[in-house]
């Protein structure tokens, strides 16, 4: 009369493993979650420090030997780079751990290759790697790191929520 059966054992354990399952998942997510809040952070950052530098030129004047802020490493306009920032490579470096950035100087790009890319979406593209260009806007004076080609991740467009 003492212990489980079979039966017994085989459901608690199914239980479990079900249970263990869901958390996982849930694990997972947040996980996916918290990577792209902080690549959103760090093109928050990139923008203000472009900001800052726009202002900056515009202050001290007009200079014909200083080059736009399209052709600069954007990274340089932040007081310290991202923990994840390997720095300027043709393509991306071989043995590389997923979830880093680094800038591509031939194509003037900073691109980011997540860690976690299952809710991610990246438009024309089968490889899931954020490729991101300064860029001043149309009407805009100021420049501003813009994705391309965009992309969605959760359901939410590149650029809707920043």
């Amino acid at each position: 009369m003492g212990g489980f059966g079979l039966v017994e054992l085989a459901v608690a354990l199914a239980v479990l493993a079900a249970l263990l399952y869901f958390l996982l998942d849930r694990v997972l997510y947040m996980q996916e979650m918290a990577e792209k809040t902080e690549v959103e952070e760090t093109i928050r950052s990139i923008n203000f420090g472009l900001r800052l530098e726009a202002a900056s030129r515009l202050a001290r004047g007009p200079d014909p030997k200083r080059l736009h802020l399209e052709t600069d490493n954007p990274i340089k306009w932040l007081k310290t780079p991202p923990r994840n920032y390997l720095g300027e490579y043709a393509k991306a470096p071989a043995g590389a751990k997923a979830g880093f950035w680094y800038f591509n100087p031939g194509s003037r790009q900073l691109i980011y290759r997540p860690n976690r890319a299952e809710h991610l979406t990246v438009d024309g593209k089968k490889d899931k790697e954020l490729r991101f260009a300064v860029q001043s806007s149309e009407g805009a004076s100021q420049p501003r790191l813009q994705p391309h080609p965009s992309y969605i991740w959760f359901e939410n467009p590149a650029g809707g929520n920043r």
